[in-house]
């Protein structure tokens, strides 16, 4: 998958985040099926905490790029701040979406919030743990 208007960097990360964001919401989607039965709660609660993940996640990598271009490091710190307060609005008002409207189940509008940490997480011990094996 490449999107022309991401950077090469962006995209590489998209390519590994998106496939398994993609197969987690579809585990908790079924996962959620015995709680929760075959309701629009989990799917658009899941839906909207991806799309804020996914957002989150391409903004801090848009904003990394863009910092080191700053001339300063005052500069950078300045911009780095400003995208965070962006992102953290971002996520907070996914949240609060899901405590607020009718459809979206707040527990699955959280969760995908989550996904970045935990795959990169994930792929770093796993990566250790063939290091030790290998060598």
């Amino acid at each position: 998958m490449k999107i022309k208007f991401f950077s090469k960097m962006i995209n590489e990360q998209l390519g590994f985040l998106l496939p398994k964001i993609l197969l987690a919401d579809l585990l908790l989607f079924i996962a959620a099926l015995p709680f929760y039965g075959l309701t629009v709660s989990v799917p658009a609660g899941l839906l909207l905490g991806t799309a804020a993940s996914l957002a989150n996640f391409i903004l801090i990598g848009y904003s990394a790029e863009r910092a080191v271009e700053k001339g300063s490091a005052k500069a950078a710190k300045r911009y780095m701040f400003s995208f965070y307060l962006i992102r953290l609005a971002i996520m907070g008002a996914a949240i609060y979406a899901g405590f607020v409207c009718e459809f979206p189940d707040p527990v699955c509008v959280f969760i995908p919030l989550l996904y970045p940490k935990l795959f990169y997480s994930g792929s770093a011990v796993i990566s250790e743990i063939k290091n030790k094996k290998g060598g």
